[in-house]
């Protein structure tokens, strides 16, 4: 089975937060990631800056990969190799947080996935119809039996984060992270009919909106500055989840951030970013699927815009600089990030 890069579980850079731009915060899961909130100028990092108020956030995350040919997919069949992509991804959010006292806050996010352009050689359905029609190196004669589905919506798990900050001597600040995804997430999306059995089946868990499964984060966040005009956030989270629909466990994973803004107290706040995720093989079935797992690491440019002192707007553009991926799998080519926060 074929990872999409970054894969399921937050959806990194999702993958899938709203930043500090009124010095809130806002942490988020998205397909295939781990949370992600800005600091106090920061886009994708956690950060340490505590919120002072409540603050709602919208998000869209939009992922892009590159594809396998029905040809690909069938030669790799030929070889014994279960092989799934997807081509795109779409991630919304929704997310309120609040401070529960000045050293700790709490933020929940709802978020709404959408995958496009998804194919696989190895489920059900395909399995049938290539027993029936061998798959051959070169020859497209079995290419129905490759199944696809156009796309695969609905509402994503929900995400519950909490930050306390433990130190803070007015120039640098240190917070532990931790979090539980709670699995709300729709997991019964049907694949298309299978021209070639006529049939159709339940997707794979990771192409599915929702996990089925119960994760946890936990790490540190630090927020400071090089200088008057240069900010600093970064964090470091781990994550590990339970096993999921279908008997799916997606690979624990560990993620870092470090994200540099700009002359943070004016209006137009540039920002730059590095963005990493290193997680493991996946398990489905008690097995390890040994197409999945790797490691990403991106640069991410973008911009904060303060609207006025409660409203701001951002986006930024993740570029993978590495990729190194287990197995047979489809890089990423890019992704981008905008949203809007409000503090109440």
């Amino acid at each position: 089975m074929s990872r999409h890069k970054l894969l399921r579980k937050m959806s990194l850079l999702t993958t899938a937060s709203l930043p500090l731009l009124l010095g809130g915060m806002s942490l988020a899961h998205a397909h295939g990631e781990s949370i992600r909130g800005g600091g106090s100028g920061s886009i994708n990092s956690v950060g340490a800056a505590i919120l002072e108020e409540k603050v709602i956030g919208l998000r869209w995350d939009a992922r892009r990969y590159e594809t396998f040919s029905d040809q690909q997919l069938i030669d790799f069949r030929a070889d014994g190799e279960d092989v799934h992509m997807h081509s795109s991804e779409d991630a919304y959010f929704l997310s309120f947080g609040f401070p529960v006292n000045e050293d700790m806050d709490i933020n929940i996010m709802l978020q709404y996935n959408n995958f496009k352009g998804f194919k696989d050689n190895g489920d059900q359905n395909a399995s049938e119809c290539f027993a029936g029609n061998p798959a051959v190196k070169g020859d497209l004669g079995s290419a129905n039996c490759v199944s696809s589905t156009s796309e695969s919506p609905g509402f994503g798990d929900m995400l519950v984060t909490g930050r306390y900050r433990f130190f803070n001597d007015g120039d640098n600040q240190w917070a532990s992270v931790f979090g539980v995804i709670l699995p709300t997430g729709k997991i019964t999306n049907e694949t298309d009919i299978n021209k070639g059995t006529g049939k159709s089946e339940i997707i794979g868990t990771h192409n599915q909106p929702g996990s089925g499964a119960i994760t946890f984060q936990g790490g540190v966040a630090y927020s400071g500055h090089l200088t008057k005009k240069i900010a600093l956030d970064a964090d470091i989270i781990y994550r590990f989840g339970t096993q999921g629909a279908k008997q799916f466990r997606a690979g624990n994973s560990w993620q870092f951030d470090v994200a540099t803004s700009f002359a943070h107290h004016s209006s137009i706040v540039p920002v730059i970013e590095l963005n990493g995720i290193f997680f493991e093989q996946d398990i489905e079935n008690d097995e390890i699927k040994k197409n999945s797992g790797g490691d990403v690491i991106y640069l991410s440019p973008g911009l904060n815009f303060k609207i006025n002192k409660k409203q701001g707007v951002y986006a930024n553009v993740s570029f993978p600089i590495y990729q190194e991926l287990t197995g047979i799998s489809n890089d990423e080519k890019y992704r981008w990030s905008m949203g809007w926060s409000t503090a109440l």
